[in-house]
C-alpha cells in the first residue's frame, strides 16, 4: 500500500514556454548562487545587538565558495512593520543613522556595511559587497539575509550593529574568519557541467536600461521589409474668397480698435 493513496490526476496543458537552467554566470559578487551550490552551514546562532524591547540576532552563517550569508533576524515586544517583507535593513542614497545598520570590518581593514548601495556590477568590484534582504516574518519578528562578498582572510571577522531608534547603540562581534574561509571547502555544486548561455547569434543593443535583442542582417537583400507608408489625403478645393465689408474686417486682418457707430 502506498502511503500517498490517491492516484495522479490529470491536469490542464498551457502553453508555457519551456526554461532550462544556464551555466553560473561566475560573478560571484553579484549574489548567492542558490541555484547551484548547497552551501556549507555553520549553525553559529549569538545576539548581536540588545535594548529593552528589541532584539538583533545572528541565527546563522551559509558558506558559499567565494561569499557568505548571514541569517539575521529581529526580535521585538512591540510593532516592528505592517509588511514584514521589505525587512528592516534599507540601502540608501542618503543613509538614515536611527535606523537599523549593518556592517562588516575585515581583519585587514577593508569594511562594507548597508549605509552605502551596492550595485551589481559586470566587472569585479575593488571592494567588499554588502547587501542585505528582507526575507519576511511577521509584525513582530523580521528575518533578512546579509550577503557578503568575498570571503573574510583569516582572522577575527567583526559584524557590526546599530539601531539608534531602538536604543542599541554600536556593537562589534567578532566572527572566526578563518572557521568561515574553511566551510567554503565544504559547498557543493548541484549540477556540474551547465551548458553556458546561448546568445544565438542575436546581437545585444542597450538603449538606456532597457536591452532590446534586434536580429543581424548582413545583407541589403534580407532586410526586412519596408513598412508601408499612410496614404496622403488630396487637398479640398480652393473657396471663393468671402465678400468683405465695412463692417467685417478681413480675415487675418486686427481687429478695430473702437466699434462702429450705429446708423441714426
Amino acid at each position: 500500500m502506498s502511503f500517498f493513496t490517491d492516484g495522479p490526476r490529470s491536469r490542464p496543458l498551457f502553453p508555457v514556454p519551456e526554461q532550462e537552467l544556464f551555466g553560473y554566470n561566475g560573478r560571484p559578487w553579484v549574489e548567492a548562487p542558490h541555484e547551484y551550490i548547497v552551501p556549507a552551514i555553520l549553525p553559529w546562532s549569538m545576539p548581536l545587538g540588545r535594548a529593552e524591547r528589541t532584539i538583533v540576532a545572528l541565527r546563522g552563517i551559509e558558506v558559499w565558495p567565494e561569499s557568505v550569508s548571514f541569517q539575521l533576524s529581529v526580535y521585538s515586544r512591540d510593532l516592528l512593520l505592517d509588511e514584514p517583507g521589505e525587512g528592516l535593513i534599507d540601502h540608501r542614497r542618503v543613509p538614515d543613522y536611527n535606523a537599523l545598520l549593518v556592517g562588516v570590518l575585515f581583519p585587514d581593514g577593508r569594511r562594507a556595511s548597508s549605509e552605502t548601495i551596492s550595485v551589481p556590477s559586470a566587472a569585479k568590484p575593488d571592494q567588499p559587497v554588502l547587501r542585505a534582504q528582507g526575507l519576511g516574518g511577521s509584525a513582530f519578528h523580521v528575518d533578512h539575509e546579509i550577503f557578503l562578498w568575498p570571503l573574510p582572510p583569516d582572522g577575527p571577522l567583526e559584524f557590526v550593529v546599530q539601531w539608534l531608534d531602538r536604543d542599541i547603540e554600536e556593537t562589534h562581534t567578532a566572527l572566526d574568519g578563518t572557521a568561515i574561509r574553511d566551510a567554503a571547502k565544504e559547498a557543493g555544486e548541484i549540477w556540474p557541467g551547465l551548458p553556458a548561455r546561448k546568445s544565438h547569434g542575436l546581437p545585444v543593443r542597450r538603449v538606456g536600461a532597457q536591452a532590446m535583442i534586434t536580429p543581424a542582417w548582413p545583407r541589403e537583400s534580407q532586410a526586412p521589409p519596408p513598412l508601408p507608408q499612410p496614404k496622403r489625403q488630396s487637398a479640398p478645393p480652393a473657396q471663393a474668397p468671402a465678400q468683405v465689408t465695412a463692417d467685417q474686417p478681413r480675415k487675418g486682418a486686427p481687429l478695430p480698435t473702437r466699434l462702429p457707430r450705429r446708423a441714426r
